[in-house]
């Protein structure tokens, strides 16, 4: 191809990326022909924190991670760039230094612009100088949400343990779910040799050939929306290969044998390379902690044999189009929540990670089962409505109750269940009264999360967790949403907000001083009117919840959320759970209403 047909070649590449698609097809070869090709290698750092700018970088191939100096010595992650992906643009502009670090974390080619260059066009064309800042501004004031792990492009598979057979059927499972989201290939050692010739998936930097390698690799990956690597099973230049040409890698295993293998190890000694674990179970899901505690991964998912659903949530997790719902605190309401997930399922919307806060992380926990929405319904209606008061009143030097009753009902229902180990991602928030902070559940016992997120102050005992006292997750955290952004990166989040924190409390006046046997004298009475005080149930659960009422009125109005339900549920006791029950049909049709009007059930067609 001659230098010609590069530059217009570049430039229909240029005209197809936001920040240059204004520039005329004149301006795009000018500056194709001025770009300087640059290759990175894994681990390479393109720009350096501080360093003086040289000028504007645009990756054609491959992925860039942007991070900045963090206390302590350490890098602290913003985001990852993907192909088209414009970087140190301000440099054309200003004497600046480089505000952040950008690293390539799997072979990449870009192309540069350098300063003087720049600078060049500028004396021919003075009118593009104004053209560019107004570009850079408009850049600097969008709002966007880039996540570190979407739009996974090349997935490597790589054997988890000692079974190279997981993997296997792994990649070949995966290559077929994303062919329905896009144009998908399976690369294996076999698949190079067939078309390159014998030995070639072994060509390593040092050997003569390995450009046509690369190149050709770098053609499929151009010419494909996903590519999966099949590495082998083990540390060879094929597998070295896969692991520095992808994105994410996928470590598969499965059985009780959790001794890490050779490749395996390379890829989690490989710092900027992300690693998530992919489990293959036969039936319900076992033995994860054993498998996570040797492996430092960013996630970890579930696969079930026969559960082709658990392939297509593999799919959307790892490419950032997986769908997260949240559910928020709010006692007796939270049956509400069941009558939303009910209509989700009916719409075909599926349901890839759930959190939630107090009910929500109950109702929660029973979507991440697995259950059935009968069921759910069933277990909810047994734990809350037909076991008898969760009250189990004592001395009130630490709480109302003692909390026994409570903790028998969630053993009996969650008990003998780690959070790793549900079908379905999960997790739920507590308050640290220790430290005031939040504190996300996502591991260890599933009953003894739940009892620390529901644990009003001044009702149920706090939870003792490592020195720590955990109370409901409400007082900070009532919906939390962004804890589930973090976890589907681009993907759909829906929220589901029935606190009752927002609507006035009918109460009848009374002086500062306040006797409770005169409360209870006047309620005992038939010839006394009717005094709405309030009760200590009620007072308690509404003063947890104020602080994390005033944070989720900003939060569940921003960026976290793609469709916020707020089924109108009207004014009930604290801890009147039969009336509660009557609202799962609330929370159906108006989530069923919601739905037809948002778009979101098509997104998973």
């Amino acid at each position: 191809m001659s230098g010609t047909d590069r530059a217009h070649e570049l430039g229909a590449f240029l005209a197809g990326i936001p920040f240059f698609a204004s520039f005329d097809e004149g301006t795009l070869v000018w500056l194709a022909r001025h770009f300087e090709p640059v290759h990175a290698q894994a681990g390479d750092a393109i720009i350096a924190e501080g360093d003086p700018g040289d000028g504007l970088y645009v990756l054609l191939s491959g992925r860039l991670r942007v991070s900045v100096g963090a206390a302590g010595g350490g890098e602290r992650v913003l985001h990852d760039l993907g192909r088209g992906a414009v970087i140190g643009e301000i440099a054309l502009l200003s004497d600046r230094m480089r505000s952040a670090t950008v690293r390539a974390v799997r072979d990449s080619d870009l192309f540069l612009l350098r300063t003087a260059s720049f600078k060049a066009l500028i004396e021919q064309n003075p009118g593009f100088l104004a053209q560019m800042a107004r570009l850079l501004i408009e850049r600097l004031l969008a709002v966007d949400r880039p996540q570190p792990h979407a739009g996974n492009h090349a997935i490597a598979v790589a054997p988890a343990g000692r079974d190279p057979a997981h993997a296997k059927a792994i990649a070949a499972a995966l290559a077929e779910q994303l062919t329905g989201k896009g144009t998908t290939v399976l690369l294996d050692r076999a698949a190079v040799d067939r078309q390159l010739g014998s030995e070639a998936a072994e060509r390593g930097p040092s050997h003569p050939r390995r450009n046509e390698l690369t190149g050709w690799l770098d053609g499929i990956e151009r010419g494909h929306d996903h590519v999966v690597y099949l590495t082998d099973a083990e540390d060879t230049e094929w597998s070295r290969l896969c692991l520095s040409q992808s994105d994410v890698a996928l470590l598969a295993g499965g059985g009780t044998d959790a001794r890490l293998g050779p490749v395996e190890a390379r890829a989690l000694a490989t710092r900027w390379l992300r690693c998530e674990l992919v489990l293959v179970h036969r039936s319900r899901p076992g033995g994860t902690a054993r498998w996570l505690s040797q492996r430092p991964v960013a996630d970890y998912h579930h696969v079930r044999d026969g559960r082709p659903a658990d392939v297509a949530r593999l799919a959307r997790m790892i490419t950032g189009t997986a769908c997260g719902v949240v559910l928020g605190g709010g006692g007796p309401r939270g049956f509400a929540h069941l009558g939303v997930l009910h209509a989700l399922e009916l719409a075909g919307v599926p349901v890839d990670v759930v959190g939630g806060t107090s009910i929500g992380a109950v109702m929660g926990a029973l979507c991440a089962q697995g259950l059935p929405h009968a069921e759910r319904v069933e277990r909810a209606l047994r734990a809350f409505t037909r076991s008898g008061p969760l009250m189990s009143p004592t001395l009130p030097l630490v709480a109302l109750s003692s909390g026994n009753r409570v903790d028998r009902l969630l053993a009996e229902h969650f008990g003998g269940t780690s959070i790793e180990n549900l079908p379905v991602r999960f997790f739920c928030v507590s308050a640290n009264l220790t430290r005031a902070e939040e504190v996300i559940h996502e591991r260890g016992e599933l009953w003894r999360a739940i009892r620390a997120s529901l644990s009003l102050p001044g009702i149920f005992p706090p939870v003792y967790y490592d020195g720590d006292l955990l109370v409901d997750g409400g007082a900070l955290d009532n919906v939390p949403t962004e804890q589930m952004r973090a976890r589907v990166g681009g993907g759909t989040v829906i929220a589901v907000d029935i606190s009752p924190a927002v609507e006035p409390m009918m109460v009848a006046p009374f002086g500062p001083g306040l006797s409770g046997w005169k409360v209870l004298a006047d309620r005992l009475n038939p010839l006394s009117p009717p005094q709405p005080v309030p009760s200590v149930l009620d007072i308690v659960s509404r003063a947890t919840g104020l602080s994390g009422t005033r944070h989720q009125r900003v939060t569940l109005g921003g960026e976290h959320v793609d469709l916020l339900l707020h089924p109108p549920v009207p004014a009930i006791g604290a801890y009147d759970f039969k009336a509660g029950a009557a609202l799962i049909e609330t929370g159906y049709r108006h989530a069923a209403e919601a739905l037809a009007d948002s778009g979101i059930p098509g997104r998973f067609r």
